[in-house]
């Protein structure tokens, strides 16, 4: 059955725009820009829109990564997009973790094998509905008066040594390398959080001098234009976030308050949502996603969907929304009622969101 699918999602009507191939042998110079003139990505010097979901590939084990990118590529998606989680990978001060379940390089060949490109999106906050945001409990307890996501030296001097060493692993799988990596973002949604530009300008800074050309960085934040204004930061493409059941082209005039030109993007479009303790599981029709998708793309925009597949928060990852008495903890299912089960299973969503892209 995948075979079939992966044939259709290959042919799709989508065209040569989006199925440009990662393992493209002819290809001479390689390279991921945006076009401002035209409102386009260019990939590889060629006209280029991404149709993405969302993976991350710490919420599966390493052992079905391939399966679910393949049933991605399987729906006509032509990109995934990731989280990378500082938690993970450096889970004390003293402590790395690279391998088994955290091997990032390993899912970013996996990915590529699948023809697959990859947005990553390594933070060092993350949010992601993980513990902290997906920063490690130790700066806490390390230093108790830190300021995170702030130009707290002490801060930015572990989140400093942490993108090095993110950087230094995914450097060759950078578009500009010949690698499936077209997009990184810098921090995530910052402009719900606080509106420092000089924090934002230094994690920048220090993205830039691994990424150099050959990627483009960006930020994405909501829907709305203080968080825009506050979340983005010049030198990276500003997208935005927004959902089914709104008015997408309102939706992108927002965007267009801090990105006047270039392509259309929504970073984060949801085809369901996070669900909590007590709650009822989180619902979005299948009609109303498709229908959005529909006219975001009949607008040439770039889309990533989030999350095409959620997968599970394990070992008490899970983190919380809520201030002052207010808690309110997310479940250890991170289904996100997506297009792929929690188990992996496509869903009439799933099929629904194929014959758009395929349209």
């Amino acid at each position: 059955m995948w075979s079939i699918l992966l044939a259709l999602a290959v042919t799709g009507a989508l065209g040569n725009v989006v199925n440009v191939h990662v393992n493209n042998d002819t290809v001479s110079k390689f390279g991921f820009e945006v076009d401002y003139d035209n409102n386009q990505f260019l990939l590889d010097g060629k006209p280029f829109r991404y149709v993405s979901g969302s993976f991350h590939y710490f919420r599966t084990p390493r052992q079905y990564w391939r399966d679910r990118l393949r049933k991605m590529r399987a729906a006509g998606l032509n990109a995934v997009s990731t989280y990378v989680e500082w938690s993970l990978h450096q889970p004390t001060e003293d402590v790395w973790r690279w391998t088994g379940d955290a091997d990032l390089v390993e899912f970013l060949d996996i990915a590529q094998q699948e023809d697959l490109f990859v947005l990553l999106r390594p933070g060092p906050y993350i949010c992601a509905e993980r513990d902290l945001g997906g920063l490690p409990y130790w700066l806490l307890s390390r230093v108790p008066d830190i300021r995170l996501r702030s130009t707290d030296t002490r801060y930015m001097q572990y989140a400093t040594t942490y993108l090095n060493e993110v950087f230094k692993r995914v450097k060759p799988y950078l578009r500009g390398n010949g690698g499936p990596i077209i997009m990184v973002q810098v921090e995530n949604e910052y402009g719900s959080y606080d509106c420092d530009t000089e924090y934002k300008s230094q994690l920048r800074d220090i993205m830039k001098q691994h990424v150099g050309t050959k990627a483009l960085l960006y930020t994405t934040d909501g829907l709305s234009p203080t968080m825009m204004r506050c979340g983005s930061v010049s030198g990276a493409y500003a997208t935005i976030d927004f959902g089914a059941n709104t008015n997408v082209t309102k939706n992108f005039e927002i965007m267009r308050l801090s990105q006047p030109r270039g392509p259309l993007v929504n970073s984060e479009f949801y085809p369901g949502w996070l669900s909590h303790w007590q709650e009822p599981f989180q619902r979005v029709k299948s009609s109303s996603v498709v229908k959005t998708l529909d006219e975001m793309l009949s607008l040439g925009a770039s889309v990533n969907i989030y999350m095409f597949y959620g997968g599970t928060n394990f070992g008490y990852t899970a983190g919380a929304n809520g201030g002052g008495n207010d808690y309110t903890p997310q479940l250890t299912s991170y289904d996100y009622d997506a297009p792929l089960t929690e188990a992996g299973d496509p869903t009439q969503k799933y099929l629904d969101i194929r014959n758009v892209i395929s349209k």
